[in-house]
């Protein structure tokens, strides 16, 4: 297998090539990361500020390393009124949920934890995992659903997300937050109604063109992600920075956390692994490579002690905790990429390849 010179990546990544010095096409079109700027990122803030509204900003918060970077700087940084969300995923940690506790008691911000109909949740996550191998995908698309109300109930202007460039090409090529597949996936599986499914997505016919026109108008919150904005502080700086300000903690075992915030991160990371060939570290460690943060050796060693290939130590736990057995885990490692690509949204497949052309341009 050709595996680069130069980062972690091999050819089981989609649409990936390699060069005469067995270097590969990230690495070889890699551009360093260069911010918008924080002035412009300052402008956003103070057009928010304008609005007089009782909270400038919303932060969605998981007690992750992000999330909580990013409450740090909307408080103690640039001084906006914030207002934090959590939606329970029903897979949080223990430490994530403690981290949260200590940042909005560090803080000092309001905060409102959003709670879905977990038997609703559990058997959303049972179908996409025995049809798709991924519950991700579902997840992000009830915490966006959930961030979109919340910023529409108190009239927020701003959405601060710790979306990091860190995270870049580490996502699979499958439409995992797709809401017509979404929909198409539940209607085969056949045991959630369309009531349960509405309430489930609260935004059931919610596309690109209608979310991209409703931010437009101020009918929803504008999403800003700062960290492309400013110069980041490195992985592990960061970690730093929050354990100082915000009361953070980290996992004790780990060099570098990813994720903490979920229980199933690694049991669905180890899912990925198996069906696409790559997991979201190899990414991350790579764009690490890229960035200067760590060296190729340093992502090997990294990456060889994630021991991707062996069963996470609470795959058992996970399974119990989702009510799933391993004859619906053989059925998920089935599972064939962009299977149902064909039923997503058209006019979001429109709408990536007019902001692809525009970004071109």
């Amino acid at each position: 297998m050709t595996t680069c010179k130069r980062c972690l990546l091999d050819e089981h990544y989609p649409a990936i090539s390699f060069n005469e010095e067995g270097v590969c096409s990230l690495c070889s079109s890699d551009k360093s990361f260069v911010p918008i700027g924080e002035r412009a990122l300052i402008e956003i803030f103070d057009n928010a500020r304008t609005k007089k509204r009782e909270y400038d900003a919303l932060v969605p918060i998981s007690g992750g390393k992000d999330s909580t970077y990013i409450l740090h700087l909307a408080v103690n940084v640039y001084h906006l009124k914030v207002l934090a969300m959590t939606y329970d995923n029903g897979l949080f940690s223990q430490l994530a949920l403690d981290n949260i506790d200590r940042a909005i008691k560090k803080t000092g911000v309001k905060h409102v934890f959003c709670k879905p109909d977990f038997e609703v949740q559990k058997k959303v996550y049972q179908n996409m995992l025995r049809y798709t191998g991924d519950i991700c995908g579902a997840c992000d698309i009830a915490t966006k659903a959930n961030i979109i109300k919340v910023g529409n109930d108190y009239s927020i202007p701003i959405t601060l997300y710790g979306t990091s460039p860190l995270e870049n090409d580490s996502f699979v090529p499958d439409s995992i937050q797709d809401i017509s597949r979404f929909k198409y996936i539940m209607k085969s599986a056949g045991n959630l109604s369309k009531r349960q499914l509405d309430d489930f997505l609260i935004y059931p016919h919610l596309n690109m063109f209608v979310q991209s026109f409703y931010k437009k108008i101020g009918r929803f919150s504008k999403e800003v992600r700062p960290l492309f904005y400013i110069d980041n502080p490195s992985d592990k700086e960061m970690g730093e920075i929050i354990k100082r300000e915000m009361d953070w903690q980290d996992e004790s075992d780990r060099e570098y956390s990813k994720h903490l915030d979920c229980i199933a991160e690694p049991f669905t990371n180890y899912i990925r692994n198996k069906i696409y060939g790559y997991d979201r570290r190899k990414c991350q460690y790579s764009n690490m490579v890229r960035r200067g943060e760590i060296t190729r050796d340093d992502a090997v060693r990294l990456f060889f002690a994630d021991n991707i290939e062996e069963k996470p130590s609470n795959y058992s736990e996970v399974l119990t905790h989702l009510d799933l057995n391993d004859a619906d885990i053989e059925k998920a490692l089935s599972y064939t990429p962009l299977s149902y690509e064909d039923h997503s949204s058209k006019l979001n497949r429109l709408y990536s390849h007019i902001m692809k052309h525009l970004h071109r341009s």
